[in-house]
């Protein structure tokens, strides 16, 4: 087995928990736990192996984007796991998703280029995508929430969405003061940038609706903007890359 294998392995055991979790009642899907937890182990090692082949964090090209992108959903969801397969499908959906899109590009290693050799770039990134992967989270507690009415699960949006907010408007910072280093400003007008204003006015209106009571008395509002807010992710990253825009920060 080469190190280069590490990440299909590590997809498997995602693929594996989702069908745990998928099965019909009887099965068990504390099971699923485990085999999450094998597999970041594995998506671990390739991500040690991918930075120490290439003297850099493995945020470089597409693969080690979706790869982060499933790695810290990964760990997100292994992090607040509850055994309620409405809140685990949906994020055993997108790490699966994300890990197969890692997978299925080039595996080429990349040397970073002049701009992302900054402190900075390493700050910023793991940041964002630990955010967005709290934001599925929140998506999925609203669900949960849905299904079952239980108010605890309500708590987990707020929870999820306010700690995605924390660690996105740090992100920003760090964006920030990297866009000067590499580009020489705190802000651009670019599609990837400004999607991720609009991401972060989206998730900052949790604090609003949480402080009016008329509104915090609607419990259907936090779930629906949990729901929004995927969309808008799911613009804010792939979009921007893929099929709008020529943005500077595109992977």
């Amino acid at each position: 087995m080469t190190p280069s294998t590490l990440l299909p392995l590590a997809v498997a055991c995602y693929a594996l928990a989702l069908l745990v979790v998928a099965l019909p009642r009887g099965s068990r899907p504390e099971a699923a736990r485990w085999a999450m937890g094998c597999g970041v182990a594995l998506h671990l090692g390739w991500l040690v192996w991918r930075g120490l082949s290439i003297g850099f964090m493995p945020l470089t090209n597409k693969t080690e984007s979706f790869s982060a992108a499933a790695f810290a959903m990964a760990l997100v969801l292994i992090a607040g796991w509850k055994e309620t397969r409405t809140f685990l499908v949906p994020q055993l959906v997108l790490t699966v998703a994300s890990g197969v899109a890692a997978a299925s590009f080039s595996q080429e290693l990349t040397e970073p280029g002049p701009m992302l050799r900054t402190w900075w770039y390493p700050a910023h990134v793991p940041l964002s995508f630990v955010g967005l992967a709290t934001w599925s989270a929140a998506a999925a507690a609203g669900l949960a929430y849905v299904r079952t009415r239980d108010r605890v699960w309500l708590q987990r949006v707020d929870q999820y969405a306010l700690q995605g907010l924390g660690l996105w408007s740090l992100a920003m910072v760090f964006g920030g003061i990297w866009g000067v280093v590499a580009w020489g400003a705190y802000f651009m007008w670019d599609p990837k940038l400004v999607w991720s204003t609009i991401l972060w006015i989206h998730y900052a209106s949790f604090v609003h609706v949480r402080l009016t009571p008329s509104l915090r008395a609607k419990t259907w509002l936090r779930p629906a903007l949990a729901w929004l807010g995927i969309v808008w992710v799911l613009v804010a990253y792939v979009g921007t890359s893929f099929f709008f825009g020529k943005s500077a920060h595109a992977f």
